[in-house]
């Protein structure tokens, strides 16, 4: 459903739901007529609007219509008008916009989430927003923003990424009909003349990110008995076969022949399931060209292996792939935005299960790297799969390496369920990724690599050893990675074990995988290619 960038007259505007927005007034004395006081507390009222549905001017809900934030007014036109009804979703105060550097960017998301339900709750098929709307929204956008040139084209990207991600649902294995009207067929952004180019290219990295994130929801929300490693391989073959990606699998014996030990002592308790993904994406004429290398956790279940979890910890574990579904995801993106990167996506998928050859505490593996590791927590496992990834990722001489994973309860105890943690040395990954987080909506907060906290991982009879004590837990599993990275390749660790899963349903998601990391990750491969 890609947004139409439409010049049109405002007499040819026809449309289910037009959409306006509405701040709250500024004080009881709100303005209480027709004017530039209401069209300013009412962005995309302006005049040519009124032409368009000049019933408007005479409806008596326009102004009952109070801008409480993410409150949706409907007024329906009477008789046969081409503007059947418009759609006011308050904004609430416009101090609340700028009272923090994020705050107007998520309320843009959030209003265009509610709006969008709103219209498909009224099974409207087509949806339009002014123009002019955008002009006026983009004023309380007070961060910079490195892809938007064009502040409206921003403001079209935030408010388009949130219709899209609202609409979201999952309902694969119910068997009852889905109570749920039809999703809009259409949404066009009506045009005094023909768009910026800024504005197309927004409007299709919202889409794009969009489809990603929906992509990898679909993979975390799936249940563990259906996604397993072998359908996180087929769904990267998927991807491949419909954009030309070059997709390599490796079952358990070829990663044992490579000498993957750390990996294979995830998934010695289930082999028959472990897959090692390998997604490349090579546009003609960049094949000779560093990549950025993106790796992500694929842990399908999360029993703990035989340092098992609670039984009251183990309902949600499927989620603990959320990593590689953020890859997966990237590259269904990327499949949209057509970028001219060289992009390589690894995953290593296991089930942690156990077993009578499951991995056993005090055991002790060689790694890809050649480093033995001492394993003293089987529940520790996401580092261990994830070390022989990053010394795989070294064959690529690669310019980057960012890795995502659902890495530690340690993290969600220092930064709660809606903040991930980035853990990197290098100054402009650091920068550009808690910019861009401010500014899409994926937080992040900067966390130590300090040398003092590798000590604890220490082993007595072993290179090192998987797991130190519980205090700083999130920095001891960062800095284990970090003993596989080259050190001259910017790298980054992004540990989203918070925000990967939500609890509650939020305006921009349900309950359920979120597809946390997706944008970033998009937003990092468009930054490194401008």
């Amino acid at each position: 459903m890609p947004i139409e960038l439409t010049p049109l007259e405002s007499t040819r505007w026809e449309t289910d739901a037009l959409l306006l927005f509405a701040f709250e007034p500024d004080d009881e004395h709100a303005a209480e007529s027709l004017g530039p006081e209401l069209f300013a507390r009412f962005p995309g009222l302006t005049a040519r609007t009124l032409k368009a549905a000049p019933w408007l001017a005479e409806h008596t809900g326009l102004l009952d219509c109070r801008g409480t934030s993410l409150d949706v007014c409907v007024l329906h036109a009477p008789g046969n008008a081409p503007i059947r009804r418009v759609l006011i979703v308050g904004l609430g105060k416009r101090a609340d916009h700028t009272a923090q550097p994020d705050a107007g960017p998520q309320r843009l998301r959030e209003a265009g989430a509610v709006a969008l339900r709103k219209a498909r709750e009224l099974r409207c098929d087509s949806v339009a927003i002014p123009g002019a709307a955008l002009e006026t929204l983009a004023e309380y956008l007070t961060l910079r923003y490195p892809l938007a040139t064009l502040p409206e084209a921003w403001a079209l990207e935030e408010l388009a990424y949130g219709m899209y991600c609202g609409l979201y649902t999952y309902r694969k294995h119910k068997t009852e009909k889905d109570p749920t009207p039809p999703d809009p067929s259409t949404i066009s952004l009506f045009l005094q003349e023909s768009p910026a180019p800024e504005l197309e290219q927004a409007a299709l990295r919202a889409e794009a990110t969009a489809l990603g994130i929906t992509f990898a929801r679909d993979l975390v929300n799936g249940p563990p008995n259906h996604i397993t490693p072998a359908a996180m391989a087929d769904a990267a073959q998927a991807l491949a076969d419909a954009y030309g990606y070059s997709c390599r699998v490796l079952d358990a014996q070829d990663c044992v022949d490579l000498g993957m030990g750390a990996y294979a002592a995830v998934f010695r308790g289930n082999p028959e399931a472990a897959r090692f993904i390998v997604l490349e994406h090579t546009p003609e004429g960049h094949a000779e060209d560093a990549p950025l290398v993106f790796v992500g956790k694929g842990v399908t279940y999360d029993s703990g292996g035989l340092s098992l979890k609670p039984s009251n910890s183990m309902a949600t574990m499927k989620d603990d792939m959320s990593g590689a579904a953020a890859v997966l995801g990237l590259f269904r993106a990327l499949g949209e935005l057509k970028l001219p990167r060289r992009i390589v996506g690894l995953m290593p998928c296991a089930d942690n299960m156990p077993d009578g050859k499951a991995t056993r505490p005090g055991d002790v593996v060689t790694s890809l790297s050649g480093l033995t590791v001492e394993i003293l927590n089987t529940d520790a496992e996401g580092r261990l799969l994830l070390c022989d990834a990053l010394a795989y990722a070294k064959r690529y001489d690669p310019a980057a390496i960012i890795d995502l994973a659902t890495l530690t309860g340690a993290c969600v105890v220092a930064l709660g369920y809606g903040t991930a943690a980035v853990f990197t040395e290098n100054e402009a990954l650091e920068e550009t990724i808690r910019e861009l987080s401010l500014a899409i909506g994926e937080p992040f907060w900067s966390m130590p690599l300090w040398d003092s906290y590798a000590d604890v991982l220490k082993s007595e009879i072993a290179d090192i050893k998987n797991v130190g004590p519980r205090e700083g837990g999130a920095i001891h599993a960062a800095k284990f990675l970090e003993k596989f990275v080259d050190p001259d390749t910017p790298w980054a660790h992004l540990d989203i074990a918070g925000p990967a899963w939500a609890e509650k349903a939020t305006p921009l998601c349900p309950e359920g995988g979120t597809g946390f990391g997706v944008r970033t990750l998009v937003q990092l491969v468009l930054r490194w290619q401008s």
